[in-house]
């Protein structure tokens, strides 16, 4: 697991201009933020949403669960090059290929050896994300999918009904529509946080989700407990122990043990980690994920959990402060070096980049990925 946890929040995100014809996919640990610098609101951004025509740039869906940052980051670039990427197979690449040739040229354009990605539509790109589900790379992670947008849902859902292969069932998707308010462009900086719908700012990006489970872990581990599983002596000290999240049930196991206890509920031979399976406590349902992301936070995350129980200071009311507009709670700032230079390179290409450098990169993606 590295020398830090899991992270709190990750997510690939589709965005679509409200000008023009226009989609941008993307990814990033703070969907309000990373959508307040596409509109020009905040600094950062990538180039290709800075052109003033298309902005404003609403979030029509999020992609979450995923197991780190690299792994986001290859989703984002297989979604954005369906027709290159390895993750998909030969035969789909082939046809995105063939729809990149059949384009009609301009016959004034000059010669380039740049590889063109295919026409994208949103239809082709919610398309390509329902392959991407689907492929045995990312067969193993806990998705979900949150549309914003009621007609993108109703798109993704009418192309669902004619892909071949339906969604797995792990999948979870969920619409929960986002208002956007008509601010204008020229309005104040304190303003314009308020053109965010509210059901993007208030993401939970931080850890304090999880703050419950922790302490109920810290409770039941300062004392004697068997596993769950194996019923042998847990030693909290020298062993990997999960605890299960449910709150009324006191019930802990040997990482090893309730392991292989998932995979042979799911009787898959070849899966070394498992995706989901019932307590042997309570015998309610649980997501190998949840137990993963509290158990690094519990032995990895020491700072972190420092920030999440840590008093939170009252700020001071007066005049001033009252007639001010209250932006959400900068939560993201403890774990600003989610978004460093990778994140950057990744944002900064656009339909106009290299496809050869693209590939490259996710290359070493793969590899950082493979390696730790």
């Amino acid at each position: 697991m590295g020398d830090k946890p899991l992270p709190a929040f990750y997510c690939c995100y589709l965005l679509r201009s409200k000008n023009r014809k226009s989609c941008y996919i993307g990814s990033t640990p703070n969907p309000a933020r990373r959508l307040a610098q596409h509109n020009g609101d905040s600094k950062g951004g990538a180039k290709r949403t800075a052109t003033r025509g298309k902005r404003p740039w609403e979030m029509t869906c999020v992609v979450t669960g995923f197991p780190s940052k690299f792994a986001a980051l290859q989703f984002e670039w297989a979604w954005q090059n369906a027709h290159a990427t390895r993750h998909i197979e030969r035969t789909v690449r082939d046809a995105r290929l063939g729809e990149m040739q059949s384009r009609a040229k301009k016959p004034d354009a000059p010669p380039s050896n740049k590889r063109a990605r295919p026409p994208m539509s949103l239809e082709a790109r919610l398309k390509n994300l329902h392959y991407l589900l689907g492929v045995k790379s990312f067969s193993r992670w806990p998705l979900h999918i949150r549309f914003f947008a009621r007609d993108v849902f109703k798109l993704w859902e009418a192309c669902s009904t004619k892909m071949a292969i339906p969604l797995r069932k792990s999948v979870t998707v969920q619409l929960t529509p986002a208002e956007y308010q008509t601010t204008s462009t020229e309005a104040p900086t304190d303003d314009r946080m308020l053109r965010i719908p509210a059901v993007i700012r208030d993401i939970p990006i931080a850890y304090q989700d999880c703050k419950a489970y922790v302490e109920k872990s810290r409770l039941l581990l300062e004392e004697a407990h068997h596993c769950g599983v194996c019923r042998g002596r847990i030693n909290a000290n020298s062993s990997l122990i999960l605890v299960c999240p449910l709150d009324n049930c006191p019930t802990v196991s040997h990482m090893s043990c309730l392991s292989n206890k998932f995979l042979m509920e799911e009787v898959s031979r070849d899966a070394l980690i498992p995706v989901q399976g019932t307590c042997p406590g309570c015998r309610s349902p649980i997501k190998w994920s949840t137990l993963m992301k509290e158990l690094s936070l519990r032995t990895r995350g020491q700072k972190e959990i420092e920030t999440i129980f840590k008093e939170k200071r009252r700020k001071k009311v007066n005049s001033a402060s009252q007639l001010q507009p209250v932006e959400p709670p900068e939560l993201e700032t403890e774990y600003e070096e989610l978004e460093d230079d990778w994140l950057i390179q990744v944002d900064d290409y656009d339909d106009d980049d290299d496809d050869d450098a693209l590939a490259t990169l996710d290359s070493h993606l793969q590899e950082k990925s493979d390696t730790g």
